[in-house]
């Protein structure tokens, strides 16, 4: 199978810096509570950090920057939004399922399309599920879910958790940027970054990894057997 994706441009830095900053503008606006990195200058965690977690319910400024995204991205962009329910996002009992969401599309033909799906604290207070938000182009394994981990040793404060988000939904928004994904497996590239997933030994990452930079440069490549492949160009023009 081979795929011949729409040549996309790169888009100028410029436009998804100011919509960027315009994010955190907003944000800011909303005066949520912040904190520090509790290791600052490369500090190493503590042993004990590794099974605490202080504030699980910090984790919801992740929900917050979503929406701002949500609506900037309706306001500048011209995006629809369409609300998902969490009934539509996992099995009921699941505690793993995400409680409500949305599916953001750009009306630029070549684009990819935008799910954000937000987690609520849930759990105990020994054994806490933090907040947390998934954002990516689709299925759930294919993009990011925020933060990696909860605990102490892993948090690295509020502005670094912003910013991860920001450049996540920033690959998507951005673009030009491409997914391929088989059986057990995915590659994703974009300006802002690439990775592969697999739970086999093959294919390659590196290999699938540079397959999907040339696709997402409007290359003419050829997939491997079974694979499917989706490119996206800039939603700003």
């Amino acid at each position: 199978m081979r795929a011949r994706p729409t040549v996309v441009p790169v888009t100028t830095p410029t436009a998804l810096d100011a919509l960027v900053a315009r994010v955190s503008a907003n944000y800011d606006r909303l005066g949520l509570p912040e904190w520090p990195d509790p290791h600052p200058d490369g500090a190493m965690p503590r042993d004990e950090e590794y099974s605490r977690v202080t504030g699980p319910g910090k984790y919801r400024a992740l929900h917050a920057r979503a929406r701002v995204w949500t609506e900037l991205l309706r306001e500048v962009a011209g995006a629809e939004a369409a609300e998902l329910s969490g009934a539509e996002l996992g099995a009921k009992g699941d505690p793993r399922r995400f409680d409500r969401g949305v599916r953001l599309t750009s009306p630029r033909q070549g684009t990819l399309p935008l799910m954000l799906l937000e987690r609520d604290q849930r759990g105990t207070d020994s054994d806490p599920l933090v907040a947390s938000l998934y954002a990516g182009v689709g299925p759930m394994e294919t993009g990011e879910d925020l933060p990696d981990c909860g605990c102490d040793a892993c948090d690295s404060g509020s502005a670094d958790l912003l910013a991860a988000l920001d450049a996540t939904i920033g690959e998507i928004v951005g673009g030009p940027s491409a997914l391929v994904r088989g059986d057990g497996w995915y590659s994703w590239w974009s300006p802002g970054g690439a990775r592969f997933s697999s739970v086999r030994r093959r294919p390659s990452g590196d290999t699938m990894m540079a397959l999907a930079k040339r696709l997402a440069r409007g290359e003419d490549v050829r997939l491997p057997s079974g694979a499917e492949a989706f490119t996206g160009r800039s939603w700003l023009g």
